[in-house]
């Protein structure tokens, strides 16, 4: 099984519209979201790919009575990073070809806020530089299903029944991100789950590797009394907050404030579990106030300051201020019993309003001296990036304004690619026309 992403041009000076014309190689295909070669593609052709694969040496694969004991050959190691976030930007240099579907992906759900959710990371212990694709699909009745693709020369091959043997997913899969959540040094992965209109607040999900065994172990995200979070889950960004060696977590939910879960310390590596906290994120409605309607957030590792973790919360325009960038600060004083780490506090010199006040974010990232938004109209039709000088505070050129209509909604993601072009992603992209008016997966810019 595949799918089909977009795919980039060879960098250029200008916005540039690549279409049909630029697919030279069906070999070639469509570089999983156009995050190395350079060439958006309008379709990627269809097929399917047999997984013919065995499970890892020595593990055992799903419903087998394999017992095998015989020691494991040595595997590279997997990039470790010190946030989701730079596990994203790691992989905009992806060297790798398309991603087919074959009904995966542009399934159409009653959800128009949600799209299928994908990331990327070393799922199948390949080693440094390599990257695999996980993606959530949503399904219009019933739960969605996790599937994990491997690049094999060239084709990307669902290879999920390998490494995992429970693959059902959330109601409404929203967001997906990489990072070490067992302290492995491998690359699991949260999905983040909103539930239904009917059904209320959903599990959150997370995939957790086995260094071991190669297996990951699906698990839902709960507290230390081994009682499931449920929540209308938009999207996640994980950060190890208080200094322990664990990752923690910032989760928005549209009906209420950030919420903040801390990794507890624990010797299982199949497990981890949260406890949440309201003592991280400060904010007394002093100006400027927290963005309301919370729909993204991302935690930025700021350059060039030792330890400081910046937070980037995204809300609806309902209250003027839908993005907000507050700069992590090592105060202490917050409690009665100081802690370690990073706290975060809206109201005061640490936090800044983004200077966009008609449109709503999605997602951000940052280079040295500018932010990138990408944004989106209430309705979710339009779409353009914001690029905001840090020095300034004001919106700078080159940015991309796009006047069209996506009848098919908006990209949630951006990356600056390995070509040096901005592209709006999702795991949502099927094969279609790429014009302006039809695919939302059709924006790349310089």
């Amino acid at each position: 099984m595949m799918f089909n992403v977009p795919h980039l041009k060879a960098q250029t000076r200008d916005w540039q519209w690549v279409g049909e014309g630029a697919f030279k190689s069906a070999r070639s295909m469509c570089l999983m979201l156009g995050l190395a070669s350079g060439v958006l593609l309008s379709s990627c052709g269809s097929g399917t790919a047999k997984d013919t694969s065995v499970a890892p040496p020595g593990a055992s694969t799903p419903g087998s009575t394999d017992t095998t004991t015989s020691p494991l050959p040595p595997y590279p190691p997997s990039s470790v990073f010190s946030t989701s976030y730079e596990y994203k930007q790691d992989a905009r240099a992806m060297a790798s070809t398309t991603v087919f579907s074959s009904g995966l992906l542009g399934v159409a759900i009653a959800d128009p806020d949600s799209r299928n959710a994908v990331t990327f990371g070393d799922y199948f212990r390949e080693g440094v530089g390599h990257y695999s694709a996980f993606v959530m699909d949503n399904s219009p009745t019933g739960l969605g299903s996790a599937h994990f693709f491997q690049n094999q020369n060239g084709v990307w091959v669902d290879k999920t029944s390998s490494i995992l043997s429970d693959s059902t997913g959330c109601q409404v899969a929203t967001f997906a991100i990489t990072a070490d959540f067992n302290a492995d040094k491998r690359h699991d992965v949260l999905v983040t789950c909103k539930g239904t209109a009917s059904a209320g607040k959903e599990t959150q999900i997370l995939y957790l590797s086995n260094d071991t065994t190669g297996v990951y172990q699906k698990i839902f995200l709960h507290n230390t009394s081994m009682v499931n979070y449920q929540f209308k889950a938009e999207q996640a960004a994980a950060a190890d907050l208080n200094a322990d060696g664990l990752m923690d977590l910032v989760l928005v939910d549209r009906s209420q404030s950030a919420i903040v879960l801390m990794a507890q310390k624990s010797n299982v590596k199949t497990d981890v579990s949260f406890a949440q906290v309201t003592d991280r994120i400060i904010d007394n409605s002093a100006s400027p106030m927290l963005p309301t309607q919370l729909h993204g957030v991302q935690i930025v590792p700021y350059p060039n300051a030792a330890k400081r973790l910046d937070l980037i919360l995204m809300g609806s325009l309902s209250n003027g201020r839908p993005t907000l960038w507050v700069k992590g600060s090592s105060d202490t004083t917050v409690t009665a019993s100081p802690q370690s780490g990073t706290f975060f506090y809206s109201n005061s010199n640490y936090a800044l309003l983004f200077p966009i006040t008609n449109l709503e974010s999605s997602d951000v990232f940052y280079e040295p001296g500018f932010f990138f938004l990408n944004l989106q109209d209430p309705a979710h039709t339009q779409m353009r990036v914001a690029r905001i000088s840090e020095t300034t505070w004001v919106e700078t050129l080159p940015s991309m304004t796009l006047a069209a209509t996506f009848a098919d909604g908006v990209s949630l993601q951006v990356i600056r690619n390995s070509a040096g072009s901005i592209v709006v992603y999702d795991g949502d992209c099927k094969a279609q026309g790429l014009s302006l008016s039809t695919s939302r997966c059709s924006m790349i810019t310089k």
